[in-house]
Formats: structure tokens, C-alpha cells, sequence
């Protein structure tokens, strides 16, 4: 895998750039760099407007791994959103992987399990508003009723507020979703009470700021009127305002262990255990506590300010490339816009795009091919250029983009609904910045491929359309609209150049009888052979038509009266030879008459076509006697 011999790790999270999955991120890639490992995360970016034919596109990057050519397997299965996602990875972990596994915050059989002990990880934060506040009305939001973490996190509280001898009525309890959906519905729930809370503690830090913001929309201060806090330590709640009290989940050391734990059991892969992680208490202003941590959520503040100014550049290199990509037409059109503006994206080392091979031609499209094809590349910052470069799919990468160093590399899909076109990949400069991953980006060249292999069908049907309209659908060769049209313009063109101009008229002899005597299909078949042996013999760029019933036309500018001569020439030659080998019952001929001369003031398509005929016309006759052939 990546050409470079390394041992490689696979990470599996959903959505890289949520915060918990790129703080484990940074920690795997930070331990994996120092120990010479590689490291290839999968993350589709999950079932974003609950739209099924676009989550099973994006859920096909699950099946693009090599799983059975790892070296340790972490899976983060809170990341996501529906119970498809999990099974598959799980699946796939389970019949190809032979080596150590980890999951994070989820437990998993035969697999070493990441926690923090949702028995008592609540408790830091209960005891901190009973002891260092003094609350005794203290409320509890926990995540769904069906979540097996969020009903021990439930428990916990129940149980440390019997400890201290602390009430729980029915409004100091309510099941969310572990999102920011139900912060409403909850503080409806807990303000119906007897008395107002003293504080509302939230099992996670997104219900926690949805908490916060209906609370402040209700006109009720924080925390002189109620205090919130969260869970998890997410930047977001700690950059909110006011910013929430929360505990601090050490995700970026569950990621750099996950890497140890991996290294260690290179050799005992089936020897699997349980590990927990301590957590601890960020006070902020949503408690009035924030002091201790004042410095940090300010430098937290600040970044996310300076991010803000970044992303203003960021969304304006979105809107340009939308209207760069509108004007192309073909898959090197589109990789030449989008390696102009990657670059212009801050943080990123390495890109690259891999297509399905032969993308435009492909029908079907719900895997990835077996052979891939990178078409756009960025390495160390320099656009590649224009390149084809195909490779094995369970490389994942080629060689060119690769090197001998540990890689480190995020997988992202490219497809338009279910349709799958590809993926992405891209490598960042240090850890630190490493999971900006733009879904934004994304969709946009997931629709413009789209666009693009529709603009390719629509102009292959105008072919078929203009084939139908000017050709004859016996021979393939033009027909009498076709050629008045082809054979105008290269009349004009010899009349203007001063060139000499042939045009001869070919007629099947004895159409009627081979009807009569064989059937229509052998008059069809006579008919296909005189094609046959008109391009066989004459120039590929001269123009030939079936101009109506057993008559045929042929053109060609800059062709001397010798040349001509030999092409009528070379179709008695191919006639005589079909009517050697007696393939058929019958024989088929043809007789012809050309003119070549450069066209004068007076001359016309007509008079050309007049004087061949003519000529085809006496030839036919004395062809007749000489066969001894009636003359009618």
C-alpha cells in the first residue's frame, strides 16, 4: 500500500472535520508519524439532508479499503450517523482484517475498546455545582433514551445526586439527541418545574450550546439565572458565549494510544482489552467559573477569529471555482480549474483526484473500478500538470504522488447521488491543521462530473441525431440530404481553390432481379457490398453517399483524372473477387460514370451529377451486352 513499504494504520470516523474525529485524527497522525507508520482516513462526510441515494454514493468509500492489507484498524462508530455505515466497516473489519483493531467510545467484540467510564464521568461536574456553587435544583439532559452511553450517563447523575441527598423530580430529566435539536423542547421540559433550575447539565457540549441559546432567546441570564454546562470539551462550546462549562474528553490522547496499542500487539492481534481515560473539568462563563481557563478559551477565541478571515478567502476560491468549472466540457477542462484553485487552498501539502477508469464511457457506476486513473495532482504544493496516470485500486495511490516517508492521506468520495465517479485524497502540511476537509468543495466537483459525463452523452445523441438526419441507415454512408450538404460545400471549396474536382456515379446492376429472384434481404446485402467496395477503394476523406435506390455517389476534391480511374478501377477489382469466392447465388456488379475537371463559372453540383450519369447510363448498356444481359 503506497508503494513505500511502510505498515499502514486505517482510520474509519465519519466527518473528519467535526471536531472529536479531527482531534483523534491529529492524534493518531502525530504518534503514526514519530513511529514511521502510514495512515489512510476514510471519511465520507455522512447522510447530510437525510437524502438515500446520496448517503449510499458517499458510504461507497467503505468499500474501497483493502482491509485485509493492514496493519492496525481504529474506528470511531459514534461518528456515524446511521446503523448502515457501522455495519459495513464492521463487516468488512471482521472477514478481511488480521490484525490489532481499535474502537473508540463504542464497544466492540474482539476488538480493543477506547472509553471513558460513563458511570462516573458526570460526576466532575455535578460535584462542582454542589460544592463550589452550592446548587441543590440541578436538571439533566442526556442523548437518546436508545443509546446505551446516554442511559449509564443518566444513571450516573441519579445516582450522585441520592449521594448528596439532592431530589430528582420528573422535570429534572429529559432524553435528547445528542445534537441541536431538541434545546427548545428541553428547557419547556425543565421550566414547567416547581422552581427554576439552578443549572442544566447537558451529556454533550452541542445540546449544551442549543441549551444555552434558548435560554438567552428566552431573556434568561447566564448563569446569574441558571448555569449550563456540556461534555466532550468542544471548541465550539468553549468559543461560545458565554462559553460553556464542560469536561474535557482527551480525544488527540485516545488517538496517539490507539497508535501504541497497535504497535504493541503487532504480534497478538486477538489479545484484546479495555482501556479508559480520565477527563476533566473546563470551567467557563456559563457557570462563572471561567478563571482557570480564562487564557485558554481567549486564545480559543482569537484563533477562531483569524479562522473566520480564512475562510472569507476560502468560500471566495469556492465561488470562483463553481464559475471556472461552469465553462468546462471534458474531465481535463474541469482538472485544470481545480488544481489552479487547490493551491489556493490554505494548509493543503498534497491532492490528488483518482477517477473510475474511463469515466466517461462507464456504465456502472455503483463501485469503484479495479483500475483507477489519477487525473488531477498537487505534490509539495506544484500542480502535476496534465496527467493520466493509472494504478491498482489497492494501492489507493500511485506511485507519483507517493514517497518513502510515512503517508499520510484523507480519503474523501466523489460522487453525484449514488453514482460513484471517484475520490479525493489529500495530505496536509503538519497535524496540527491536518482534517479540513470542505464538503462544500466536494460537491461541487461531484455535480460537475455529473454535468460533464451528461454533456458528453447529449453530444454523442447530436451525433446519432445529425447521423440519422444525413445518413442512410442501410449503409452507413451519407444519404441525399448529406450529400447535397458535404458535397456543396467541396464543390465551392474546388471552384475557390481552383482544384480539380471527381465525381462519379455508381449504379448496382440488376437491383431488380436479385429482389425478385432472392428476396429483399439479399437486395440489401447486394446494396451493402457496393459500400463495401466503394470504401475499400477510394480515399477515406472523399465523400460518399447512397444518393437513392441502387444509386451511389462519390466525390473528392484535388483527385486527378488518373487517381479517379483508379478507384472505379478498384471497385470492379473488389466486385470481381466477391463473385470468385461464390459466396452468393448471384454475382453483383456495377457500372459508373465520372467526370474530373476544375469547375468552371457555369458548372454546378447538377452539372457534374448530369454528365456522370450520362455517362454511367451508356456504360450500364454496354456492360449489359457484354454480360448478355437484357437491355430493359
Amino acid at each position: 500500500m503506497f508503494s513505500n513499504h511502510r505498515k499502514t494504520i486505517g482510520v474509519f470516523v465519519e466527518s473528519a472535520i467535526n471536531e472529536f474525529s479531527n482531534k483523534l485524527c491529529q492524534g493518531v497522525i502525530s504518534e503514526a508519524e514519530k513511529k514511521g507508520y502510514n495512515v489512510a482516513i476514510f471519511t465520507p462526510y455522512g447522510n447530510y439532508g437525510e437524502n438515500e441515494r446520496y448517503f449510499k454514493g458517499d458510504n461507497q468509500l467503505y468499500h474501497l479499503p483493502p482491509y485485509e492489507d493492514f496493519d492496525g484498524v481504529i474506528v470511531a462508530l459514534d461518528t456515524m450517523q446511521k446503523q448502515e455505515s457501522r455495519q459495513i466497516v464492521l463487516e468488512h473489519i471482521k472477514n478481511r482484517c488480521h490484525c490489532p483493531v481499535i474502537s473508540v467510545r463504542e464497544l466492540v467484540e474482539n476488538a480493543n475498546n477506547f472509553f471513558v467510564d460513563n458511570s462516573t464521568c458526570m460526576e466532575g461536574i455535578i460535584r462542582h455545582f454542589v460544592e463550589e456553587h452550592g446548587f441543590t435544583r440541578l436538571c439533566f439532559m442526556s442523548g437518546p433514551e436508545s443509546h446505551w452511553d446516554a442511559v449509564e450517563r443518566m444513571e450516573c447523575f441519579k445516582r450522585v445526586m441520592a449521594e448528596y441527598q439532592l431530589p430528582v423530580g420528573e422535570h429534572q430529566l429529559f432524553y435528547g439527541d445528542y445534537w441541536k435539536n431538541k434545546g427548545g423542547e428541553a428547557c419547556d421540559w425543565f421550566l414547567e418545574g416547581q422552581q427554576m433550575p439552578q443549572a442544566i447539565i447537558c451529556a454533550n457540549d452541542y445540546m449544551a450550546t442549543a441549551v444555552a441559546s434558548e435560554l438567552i432567546r428566552r431573556g434568561i441570564r447566564i448563569p446569574e439565572e441558571i448555569c449550563v454546562s456540556g461534555y466532550d470539551g468542544m471548541e465550539d462550546a468553549l468559543k461560545f458565549t458565554p462559553s460553556i462549562t464542560t469536561m474535557s474528553v482527551p480525544f488527540y490522547e485516545m488517538g496517539r494510544k490507539a497508535v501504541a496499542v497497535i504497535e504493541e500487539k503487532q504480534e497478538t492481534p486477538e489479545q484484546v482489552q479495555d482501556y479508559y481515560f480520565d477527563i476533566r473539568l473546563m470551567a467557563g462563563e456559563s457557570c462563572g467559573c471561567m478563571k482557570e481557563n480564562g487564557t485558554e478559551i481567549v486564545k480559543m477565541r482569537r484563533d477562531w477569529h483569524e479562522e473566520a478571515k480564512v475562510d472569507q478567502n476560502r468560500q471566495m476560491q469556492f465561488h470562483f471555482l463553481t464559475i471556472h468549472l461552469s465553462a468546462s466540457h471534458t474531465i481535463s477542462e474541469m482538472s485544470e480549474h481545480i488544481q489552479n484553485f487547490i493551491l489556493n487552498i490554505e494548509g493543503i501539502k498534497d491532492y490528488c483526484v483518482c477517477f473510475c477508469e474511463d469515466l466517461k464511457n462507464r456504465e456502472d457506476f455503483s463501485d469503484y473500478s479495479d483500475t483507477m486513473e489519477m487525473r488531477i495532482g498537487m505534490r509539495n504544493g506544484v500542480s502535476m500538470g496534465h496527467i493520466n496516470i493509472p494504478f491498482d485500486k489497492k494501492e489507493l495511490l500511485p506511485s507519483e504522488i507517493t514517497d518513502e516517508g510515512p503517508q499520510i492521506w484523507y480519503f474523501t468520495p466523489l460522487h453525484f447521488q449514488d453514482k460513484t465517479f471517484g475520490y479525493e485524497a489529500t495530505s496536509f502540511m503538519t497535524p496540527e491543521i491536518t482534517g479540513n476537509l470542505y464538503l462544500y468543495w466536494n460537491i461541487i466537483i461531484g455535480k460537475k462530473i455529473q454535468d460533464t459525463l451528461i454533456y458528453h452523452q447529449m453530444q454523442n445523441l447530436i451525433v446519432e441525431l445529425e447521423n440519422l438526419y444525413d445518413r442512410d441507415s442501410l449503409t452507413g454512408m451519407y444519404n441525399r440530404r448529406g450529400l447535397e450538404d458535404r458535397g456543396g460545400k467541396l464543390f465551392e471549396e474546388a471552384r475557390e481553390e481552383k482544384k480539380p474536382l471527381f465525381l462519379s456515379i455508381i449504379d448496382l446492376d440488376g437491383m431488380k432481379q436479385i429482389n425478385d429472384n432472392h428476396g429483399h434481404v439479399e437486395g440489401d446485402y447486394a446494396l451493402k457490398m457496393i459500400q463495401k467496395a466503394i470504401s475499400t477503394s477510394c480515399r477515406e476523406e472523399s465523400i460518399q453517399a447512397r444518393s437513392g435506390g441502387d444509386e451511389f455517389v462519390v466525390i473528392g476534391k484535388d483527385i486527378d483524372e488518373s487517381e479517379g480511374a483508379a478507384w472505379m478501377e478498384g471497385i470492379d477489382a473488389f466486385l470481381t473477387t466477391f463473385n470468385q469466392s461464390g459466396k452468393k447465388k448471384y454475382d453483383i456488379h456495377a457500372s459508373y460514370g465520372y467526370v474530373c475537371r476544375i469547375p468552371g463559372e457555369k458548372d454546378s453540383m447538377e452539372t457534374y451529377i448530369k454528365e456522370s450519369d450520362e455517362i454511367m447510363y451508356k456504360n450500364k448498356i454496354e456492360n449489359k451486352k457484354r454480360r448478355n444481359e437484357p437491355l430493359r
